[in-house]
């Protein structure tokens, strides 16, 4: 991440950085620069559009995508809670802000040109020069303002959803409350009466995920939330539906970057 006090990362591009599924524990704001490409968030899809920003939470799972893997460009700024933290004040609390994500919204004229303006400078490295962290930091501290005084307007806009079947909405609604159990294409095929293929095609289609790695990610997701509670690594591995420590420790590393262990002591202070 940019070399600051505070982490945060902010990149510009139009390939998948981590084509493959992931969390992290950072808050995220994505902005589409095209409108190509749809956002899955919360059983969700949206059409995305030039100006649409997505503010989400950590452990959030979500997916961007194009059919063919097809190119499209975005900036994504990724940022620590303590950073929320330092720029809170009495007047401002920055943290109950942020607690309302995900928050979608699209902005248009002048608040956009000024978005971006911020985006593109932010994303310079900072120099070795004198103060010139700091200036980095204030950036930072800018735009985040920006980004709360959107999340506190009243004129929040409607972001229009993607149809999708009510068929995934009920299969994820299932899988939610099944995560822990021995839930698989197959086994979904069969409850929800509905071919492998078809499941396998729609499912993708509507959130950018095989029904194997969704699965496999919400279990992550549930570990991680669990993990930051206390609980010893073996009992997290049994409750989020893992035969054995070592296949939880192989498939939480892969989509973290961190071992449970690792991670349950603040890998925001630990190297990977």
């Amino acid at each position: 991440m940019t070399g600051m006090d505070m982490d945060f990362e902010i990149l510009r591009y139009t390939q998948d950085k981590h084509p493959d599924s992931h969390i992290h524990e950072h808050y995220e704001i994505f902005i589409s620069l095209s409108n190509e490409g749809k956002f899955f968030v919360r059983e969700e899809g949206y059409p995305l559009r030039f100006g649409m920003i997505f503010i989400l939470n950590p452990f959030e799972i979500h997916r961007c995508f194009c059919k063919g893997n097809q190119p499209y460009d975005r900036y994504v700024l990724h940022f620590s809670e303590d950073y929320l933290k330092m720029l809170s004040t009495k007047s401002a609390d920055m943290e109950v802000l942020f607690s309302s994500a995900p928050v979608i919204h699209r902005v248009e004229g002048r608040t956009l040109a000024k978005m971006l303006d911020q985006l593109s400078t932010l994303s310079t490295p900072a120099g070795d020069g004198f103060g010139d962290d700091v200036e980095q930091n204030i950036r930072l501290s800018e735009f985040l303002l920006l980004m709360a005084r959107i999340i506190n307007s009243e004129k929040i806009s409607h972001v229009p959803m993607t149809k999708s079947e009510d068929r995934i909405s009920e299969i994820l609604r299932f899988i939610h409350a099944n995560y822990n159990k021995d839930i698989s294409l197959d086994s979904l095929s069969k409850q929800f009466f509905i071919s492998k293929s078809r499941l396998s095609q729609i499912f993708k289609d509507t959130t950018g995920f095989s029904v194997g790695d969704y699965i496999l990610t919400y279990r992550i997701k549930t570990a991680c939330t669990l993990l930051k509670s206390g609980m010893r690594v073996q009992d997290v591995g049994e409750m989020t539906g893992f035969h054995t420590s070592t296949n939880f420790i192989r498939a939480f590393k892969k989509r973290t970057g961190y071992s449970p262990g690792k991670f349950s002591k603040n890998p925001e202070k630990e190297e990977k």
